[in-house]
């Protein structure tokens, strides 16, 4: 029997709660089918050692879906570890590890993918890889690459032509501290995206002072490290701004993430720090950022415990129109919803986020739709933080309703696919559409073994509609991140944000994904622009793919203008 189910037997027994009789309706869902061998994605993750013995092979890598070569079909770019002297145990002779790298997979639009990492250039084999953040940092129309290290970081500019081209010196994002997670924001809104890195800790390879039964020290043995903000000065360079805005706090920062959380159109920062109190940082229009973290109730867990916390999703997961937040941890995760008034309600436990998932040690997760229903489901990766002989099983869970009305979530391994009978130890994960057709699927990095492609298959007849949106700006930055999209059918409204590294190491897909349910047609789109410029469009047709292009000739509300 699944621990869920122990759980929940033990949970109506003893507590008598309520909660657990929701019975779903029978309905026809969509389930995963494991295509990562008939794809053609051969990628091994390695942590670079015989034995995991260290907090840095154990944290893991991601994963970024993006379009590099702009033929309309999301490429792969997997994240790798690699043999670090100095860090991996002694290794003589013939050692895999010390060739491991990075693998950019085009895909070919026929179902299959194609490593291309050689010609492309962007095996980075300088640093133990952490993260991967795709996102357009000239404003050129072609994906960059952003890739955070144990070592220095590098930045990947797309040269157009299926080539990247490293110019992290001249750039001068090159940050030598452990760096995890990384997202792209435009927190000035000048037009050009910015760079937010989480460093993680000060390791020190010598130190072994701990628990039998951890193999390892853990991250309290370590003092924690100061984030950096780069701001794009709009030439090809940025220059470090972290002091001068106030984001200098020495987290142990592990997933971070950008989205505008008070809805005043300018984008705020969340970091989740793994053995520390979290960080909200709100954006006092460019010029300074100011942590509400704990004011806003998102500083700590339910119990008020300081959790460690991996990555951080945002999105409106109960529709009411702002960004909530789920924070993936080491224990009973965390998922706020936002009040709409600077402040969060801690819903874990009765949203049911914590008898699902309660048992598991969860890195990645985010928020997305997979059965085009309107409401945003969760996944959560997972795998024990120590050792691989405790590898575990992923989580999909279906946002449903409840007895009085308000949102909680079902466990949905029973009927999704063989693939949420195994186990792994997962890290990094991202969701999009890799074969264009409407739903979203799921790329996962797995520690020392093959990554996983799950490709989402609807149910035959479904009556369930979707429609993806790609955003173009003009005055605002080219990818749009930071853009707030609100999709009206009749009385149903959805918000989403255009974001980048909004995942534990990883990028989702670019485009915005909204599931219409049953209707076949939209009666409004509203997208405001990260310079303040909104607009409207009356869109014509339902499961298709548009694009949106920031009007031209308005005035941005942008600082310096």
């Amino acid at each position: 029997m699944r621990v869920t189910s122990c759980l929940k037997l033990l949970a109506t027994a003893f507590i008598g709660l309520s909660f657990f009789e929701h019975t779903p309706a029978v309905e026809l869902l969509p389930t995963f089918v494991d295509i990562t061998a008939q794809a053609g994605i051969t990628f091994r993750h390695t942590f670079g050692d015989r034995h995991m013995s260290n907090i840095v092979e154990a944290t893991g890598s991601g994963v970024a879906l993006l379009d590099y070569n702009n033929d309309g079909f999301l490429d792969i770019y997997f994240v790798n570890g690699c043999y670090l002297p100095g860090v991996s145990e002694e290794c003589s002779g013939n050692c895999p590890e010390k060739s491991a790298r990075n693998a950019l997979y085009r895909n070919n639009g026929d179902g299959a993918f194609t490593d291309v990492t050689e010609e492309a250039g962007v095996a980075d084999t300088g640093g133990y890889g952490m993260a991967a953040l795709a996102a357009d940092f000239d404003n050129d129309g072609w994906t960059d690459l952003y890739i955070t290290n144990y070592g220095r970081n590098t930045l990947y500019r797309n040269n157009r032509d299926g080539t990247f081209r490293d110019v992290t010196t001249a750039a001068g994002v090159g940050d030598t501290l452990w760096s995890v997670g990384a997202t792209a924001l435009d927190f000035d809104n000048d037009g050009f995206l910015d760079i937010y890195v989480g460093n993680y800790l000060d390791f020190d390879p010598a130190y072994r002072l701990y628990y039998a039964a951890d193999e390892f020290p853990g991250p309290l043995s370590y003092p924690g490290l100061p984030d950096r903000l780069y701001r794009n000065r709009g030439d090809g360079t940025f220059v470090d701004v972290t002091s001068r805005v106030g984001v200098k706090n020495n987290g142990r920062a592990m997933g971070v993430l950008a989205a505008d959380y008070d809805d005043d159109g300018w984008p705020d920062i969340y970091v989740a720090n793994d053995a520390g109190a979290n960080f909200l940082y709100r954006n006092d229009r460019g010029l300074r950022f100011l942590d509400r973290a704990l004011q806003a109730g998102v500083a700590f867990s339910e119990s008020g415990s300081e959790t460690s916390s991996m990555g951080a999703s945002f999105g409106d997961y109960d529709n009411d129109g702002d960004f909530d937040i789920l924070v993936p941890d080491m224990r009973y995760k965390s998922l706020y919803s936002n009040l709409g008034n600077g402040r969060f309600r801690d819903v874990t436990f009765s949203s049911k986020i914590a008898v699902i998932s309660g048992q598991y040690v969860t890195w990645g997760g985010t928020f997305f739709d997979y059965d085009h229903d309107g409401w945003l489901d969760v996944y959560f990766a997972n795998g024990d933080a120590h050792t691989l002989g405790y590898s575990q099983e992923d989580c999909l869970l279906r946002n449903v309703p409840g007895r009085n009305g308000e949102r909680v979530f079902e466990d949905m391994w029973k009927g999704s696919g063989a693939f949420f009978r195994t186990k792994a130890n997962s890290r990094g994960m991202a969701v999009g559409d890799i074969d264009n057709d409407g739903d979203l699927d799921i790329v996962v990095v797995n520690i020392d073994r093959a990554s996983t492609l799950l490709r989402n298959d609807q149910p035959a007849g479904t009556p369930n509609h979707w429609l993806m949106i790609t955003l173009k700006g003009t005055r605002s930055n080219r990818d749009g991140i930071g853009a707030k999209v609100t999709v009206r059918t009749g009385s149903f409204v959805q918000v989403r944000q255009r974001m980048a590294g909004d995942n534990y190491l990883s990028t989702n897909d670019p485009r915005l994904h909204f599931g219409l349910g049953r209707n076949d047609r939209i009666d409004e789109i509203t997208v405001r622009w990260p310079g303040g410029v909104t607009q409207r469009v009356v869109p014509t047709g339902v499961d298709r793919v548009i694009t949106i292009t920031e009007p031209t000739g308005v005035p941005r509300s942008g600082r310096g203008r």
